[in-house]
């Protein structure tokens, strides 16, 4: 999949009257075997009401080498992601995710182009060039949200006490969802175990709904 964030935590500040969830992200692959799961996006929502919008953030993500770095960013709804070209060719960086698309045309190394994403969900990336170039902006409807790192832990700071629904989203592992009762100055410890024997690459077209035929694919 490529790069991704060792370990991202909460927007939100933290205080001492604050809770914690924490926990730890497990991938079933098939025949039992551990997957990985760094890159796996947990995420916070209040439970039965609207949730707080948190502050907008910046974040980058590189093309390098005909990859994205990282492959997978988290971002609260509003927050802007740059996009610059570390190669010596030309990439056009696009998404035809609902509520979140975009097209930022072709260009060269060194300049940087920028996306503001308004709607929560999963927006898969690519370039028109290089169909193996794929990244995922996970846009949280809330400033609570961490990335998993390498050994499934996360850890979410700042968050008011209250009921919450805790989801988890990884590539390979799909969706799952817990709730949880969060008390102020407590830690409350959320495990999760996803399902990736099912699991099968996602082929994508152009941004222009084509298959990439003769484009470069190496």
């Amino acid at each position: 999949m490529g790069l991704v964030l060792p370990l991202a935590v909460a927007a939100a500040p933290v205080c001492a009257e604050a809770a914690t969830i924490a926990g730890t992200v497990t991938i079933a692959e098939r025949e039992g075997a551990p997957g990985d799961p760094s890159g796996a996006v947990v995420w916070l929502e209040v439970s039965g009401t609207s949730v707080p919008a948190g502050a907008p953030t910046h974040a980058k993500v590189t093309m390098r080498d005909k990859r994205f770095e990282p492959a997978v960013v988290a971002v609260p709804v509003g927050s802007s992601v740059s996009f610059p070209n570390g190669d010596p060719i030309l990439h056009n960086v696009f998404s035809v995710s609902s509520g979140n698309g975009f097209d930022l045309g072709l260009y060269g190394q060194g300049s940087g182009r920028e996306v503001i994403f308004t709607q929560p969900g999963v927006v898969r990336v690519f370039c028109n060039v290089h169909p193996q170039m794929e990244a995922f902006i996970v846009v949280t409807p809330g400033p609570w949200f961490a990335i998993a790192a390498k050994d499934g832990s996360f850890r979410i700071d700042g968050a008011p006490e209250g009921r919450y629904d805790v989801h988890v989203w990884s590539e390979r592992g799909g969706t799952a969802k817990e709730t949880v009762e969060a008390s102020a100055g407590a830690t409350v410890s959320v495990p999760f175990t996803l399902d990736a024997t099912r699991y099968r690459p996602k082929p994508h077209l152009d941004k222009d709904g084509r298959p990439y035929t003769g484009r470069e694919k190496y």
